[in-house]
């Protein structure tokens, strides 16, 4: 088999074996009690592209294990295989059941994994619509795959398909400037995990009125570290957005505010940080350390210069893809 599905767990089988294999994975002494913590919720299709490599594969799957875990599933996972010499596919199957404090706290999961030749754009549809748990919502979470190659599934794997969700921070492209057909169902991961650090700002400014914030306002800059680049522009953007509100209810000009985002590069010290630059001694200066939860605001917007701690723990992998898929 390819190397990618060689690389996740679960155990090999022939393609028209699995769902065989599925309706008779629980049966046994313990059937009746098992299948009670197996009722599945919804179908996660998670779609791999040529670029992933063994490690991020891994950790992507353990995050929709983890997901799974609060929020029962069918896993369906896509790992393309480029060095195949025939048009066949292969598969896997993996599952488990995991306790928690208590029995009742059990949960059984299954993920089913494919293993298919680059371009059965077709075929990978059928398949696909032959393992997904009817009348069940279904999402697909796309992980480096080529816009080129996305575009190809409109009309085949992602019908009916209720959100569709990427993580704009490892993309090499602008997946979310695609032409979707229809962009509401379209969700970044960058977003999601962005929520705490909303929260955090928006709280703060919220205590100031909108002629303090946007009044003289001359530039506001967002930097982000390597690895956040998707953070950063949708920290950008709901700054901007928001920041042109005030300045719209204020009745002050806000076409004159200078909007910079730019790569803080290998600068550990910024993972993410914010100022505001104004045309008096006012400011707003907040960063984020790579690896730290312990953020502080420095500002001044009248008055004394004052510094406000903050503790801004991002969401673990599986919590920001519950946000994703759900809000």
């Amino acid at each position: 088999m390819g190397k990618l599905i060689d690389s996740l767990p679960g155990i090999e089988l022939p393609v028209s074996e699995v769902t065989k294999r599925l309706a008779t994975m629980w049966e046994g002494e313990m059937s009746s009690s098992l299948s009670e913590f197996r009722a599945s919720q919804m179908n996660v299709v998670l779609h791999f592209g040529v670029a992933v490599s063994v490690e991020e594969a891994s950790e992507r799957f353990e995050t929709v294990i983890r997901f799974a875990q609060r929020y029962p599933s069918r896993i369906i996972v896509l790992c393309p295989e480029l060095d195949r010499k025939d048009s066949s596919m292969t598969a896997k199957l993996f599952s488990q059941c995991y306790i928690g404090e208590s029995h009742r706290e059990m949960c059984c999961c299954e993920a089913l994994l494919l293993g298919y030749e680059s371009e059965d754009f077709g075929f990978l549809a059928n398949q696909v619509s032959v393992w997904l748990e009817g009348d069940l919502p279904t999402y697909h979470w796309f992980n480096r795959v080529s816009s080129d190659r996305i575009k190809k599934y409109y009309d085949s794997l992602l019908v009916g398909v209720r959100r569709i969700v990427f993580d704009s921070s490892i993309e090499n492209e602008d997946v979310y400037g695609l032409d979707w057909p229809e962009p509401e169902k379209v969700v970044d991961l960058a977003r999601a995990r962005l929520l705490p650090v909303r929260q955090a700002l928006g709280q703060y400014l919220s205590g100031y009125s909108v002629e303090a914030l946007a009044g003289g306002l001359q530039k506001v800059t967002v930097r982000h570290g390597e690895t956040s680049s998707g953070e950063g522009a949708h920290l950008m953007a709901w700054l901007k957005s928001s920041l042109i509100d005030c300045a719209n209810v204020a009745a002050v000009p806000s076409d004159t505010i200078e909007f910079a985002l730019a790569s803080s590069g290998a600068d550990e010290n910024c993972a993410l940080c914010v100022e505001f630059t104004y045309e008096d001694e006012r400011f707003l200066r907040w960063g984020k350390t790579t690896g730290t939860s312990i953020c502080e605001i420095e500002a001044q917007f009248g008055g004394k210069p004052e510094k406000v701690p903050t503790r801004i723990k991002s969401p673990a992998a599986d919590q920001a893809l519950s946000e994703a898929l759900f809000f």
